[in-house]
């Protein structure tokens, strides 16, 4: 099931999107004359190999990638132009068209490096040069290396080379050429170096620039196909006291219609929104339930629109508080604006409270139970006919009174606040075809512009960034596949196609960003390139280096994945039907609050715009929900709870 849940969708959608990237530089390489020699999907050893013209199509062992080869990629050869006959070449059998690679196993790139190599050997008496020779094959025509020796005179074995002459030492690298080897070279007209400085910056973007528009019209697919959205409204279920949104006047209950003048129609909406603008301001407009008392002493409910302006924080402060003697999770909800069940999660309690492996519980009726890994207490009373107070109580768990001296550390949204859908009520969605092309685009630069954010928040002390690698996002895959179906594959396909684009086009070693440097720096010499030998140093460094980050990634990665299903005390995954339990803990949590919603709501109604104690607060807004949960039936349920 993990196989074909999680492995096999990402190796399909990985394979497809570098297969496309490498498609990219394959067709502008081929449109620019550049010789294309291998085009292969995998990375070797190859598993089948077939030529057509002059490119080798390959499919290989390695299913984590693709691979385009280039004639010339770092240098631009040495291309025989013309042969003298009577030459030591010509005598050779050296013709036009052979790419002379090695003098005597030193290799040669240029012009310059073939006459320093040819004079040094010419003392020897024989030069061995290796070349590479188009042949034609049944298939197409392909290069083979061949090995020719020049003979350049019989020298005296027991005499000491004799430096050269004057004039063969001031000669130009073309005289010394012609001189000994009776050559005239250039670089090779279908290698990418030889190529002008635009056309090579072309030929390695265009994977990149693929993966770019990819996005785009992935996004439009999905926005093409009619998909399950929740119907909203998006309320607020807390707000924590001093955050902007505090300050801003904004209460619970309230419910979002509009974020600078965009639509809101539920949570993930207002997500998207602030997320837009991290460190502006927010014209936000919320409707209001206000209770007000008639003539007949009748209390009715109105409904009233505020309009005000929130602070969306760059990099928000965590909430800190250190439990006092006393002290219940109600109170501490209270002193920092939160719900119960929010609490509970910073503690390690929420999300189904998971069970210590090992431990036999003791319940009613004699019988006994022996904690497995990854049990929780919703689980395991949900198995066994038992209530989860029952388990609770078998399993020693308090969730009411903490602990002194408990650490909560809870991390704040931008605006300081929660949110969820009132309504457990979804629609079906889709779009038009020029609709969703519009989308496609508006989705394509909002997720850029949310990295862009996350960054800068990052840069700026916020939350740290999640770096994943294979293994974090095949687990990824097969979560997306297991929650929300496989069309949401085509979501994730669309982000991760963005992210190769971003990933390829940094200025890093061994990538596509780090070769267009190269030739960057070659413009800024005026014309003078790197040599390749030091060029290639510098990119085998880089893969060096990038292969050790992708192992400490994956570590990381395989650690995140076993701590997800080990049994611990907070739980990284869960699956929905074990949530019932901070449900129960919410309405528990309410049963306080709902004393005073009587005594305060003669208060609650007159100073609805001016603020209210924290308790009142929480009452004014409808049940929180489980944190995690997701409602997707038909009713009142509210759904996923998110800090915004």
């Amino acid at each position: 099931m993990v196989v074909l849940q999680a492995v096999l969708p990402f190796i399909g959608i990985l394979v497809g999107l570098v297969v496309l990237h490498e498609l990219g530089h394959y067709v502008v390489a081929k449109l620019s004359g550049v010789r294309v020699e291998e085009f292969g999907v995998g990375f070797p050893p190859r598993i089948w190999g077939k030529r057509f013209g002059e490119t080798l199509y390959s499919i290989n062992w390695l299913p984590l990638g693709g691979f385009v080869r280039l004639t010339g990629e770092e240098s631009a050869r040495v291309y025989v132009g013309q042969v003298n006959a009577q030459g030591a070449a010509g005598r050779a059998g050296i013709a036009t068209g052979d790419v002379i690679t090695k003098v005597n196993d030193k290799a040669v790139h240029s012009q310059e490096k073939l006459a320093a190599e040819l004079r040094r050997a010419a003392s020897a008496g024989t030069i061995a040069l290796t070349l590479e020779r188009p042949e034609d094959a049944p298939s197409g025509s392909q290069l083979v290396e061949q090995d020719v020796l020049l003979a350049v005179g019989e020298p005296n074995a027991d005499a000491p080379p004799s430096p050269p002459a004057p004039a063969e030492r001031d000669e130009s690298a073309a005289a010394t050429v012609g001189r000994i080897a009776g050559l005239q070279v250039t670089p090779d007209p279908r290698s990418l170096a030889a190529k002008p400085r635009r056309i090579r910056i072309l030929v390695l973007a265009a994977g990149a620039g693929v993966n770019a528009i990819l996005p785009i019209i992935l996004f439009a697919i999905a926005a093409l196909i009619p998909q399950t959205i929740s119907a909203g409204p998006a309320v607020i279920t807390s707000v924590i006291q001093g955050g902007p949104a505090s300050q801003s006047g904004l209460q619970p209950g309230d419910r979002f219609v509009s974020i600078n003048g965009k639509e809101i129609r539920n949570g993930p909406d207002v997500v998207l929104q602030i997320n837009l603008n991290l460190g502006e301001d927010l014209d936000v407009v919320v409707e209001r339930d206000v209770a007000q008392e008639g003539a007949s002493q009748r209390r009715t409910t109105v409904t009233e629109t505020f309009v005000t302006t929130v602070r969306a924080r760059l990099a928000p402060e965590r909430l800190e508080h250190v439990v006092q003697p006393g002290e219940t999770v109600h109170d501490v909800a209270d002193a920092l604006g939160l719900t119960a069940s929010q609490v509970l999660s910073a503690v390690g309690l929420g999300r189904g409270v998971a069970l210590p492996a090992g431990v036999t519980l003791a319940l009613p009726g004699g019988e006994s139970y022996l904690i497995q890994p990854g049990d929780t207490a919703v689980s395991v009373g949900r198995d066994l006919g038992f209530p989860t107070q029952t388990v609770l109580q078998a399993a020693g768990i308090d969730l009411v009174n903490l602990p002194p001296g408990t650490e909560i550390s809870i991390r704040q949204g931008p605006t300081g606040i929660s949110i969820a859908n009132r309504s457990g009520a979804t629609t079906k969605h889709g779009e038009g075809f020029f609709a969703a092309v519009e989308t496609g685009w508006n989705r394509t630069v909002n997720t850029l512009t949310v990295v862009r954010n996350r960054i800068r928040s990052w840069i700026a002390g916020g939350e740290g960034l999640r770096v994943q690698g294979p293994i974090g996002l095949a687990q990824a895959t097969g979560e997306v596949v297991e929650q929300a179906g496989w069309l949401r594959l085509i979501e994730l396909a669309a982000w991760l196609s963005l992210s190769l684009a971003i990933l390829n086009i940094l200025p890093l070693p061994m990538l596509d960003g780090g070769r267009i440097v190269f030739v960057l720096i070659e413009i800024a010499r005026r014309g003078k390139r790197i040599s390749p030998e030091r060029e290639g140093l510098v990119h085998l460094t880089g893969f060096a280096l990038l292969l050790i980050v992708g192992v400490v990634v994956a570590y990381f990665d395989i650690v995140r994945a076993i701590s997800a299903r080990a049994p611990c005390v907070k739980r990284l995954r869960h699956r929905p039907d074990r949530q019932a339990l901070a449900r129960a803990v919410t309405n528990a949590a309410l049963v306080r609050t709902n004393r005073e919603r009587g005594r305060k709501s003669r208060t609650t109604s007159g100073a609805a715009y001016r603020g209210s104690t924290p308790s009142a607060r929480r009452s004014a807004g409808p049940a929180p929900p489980a944190a995690g949960q997701e409602s997707r039936h038909t009713g009142t349920a509210p759904a996923t709870r998110i800090r915004a």
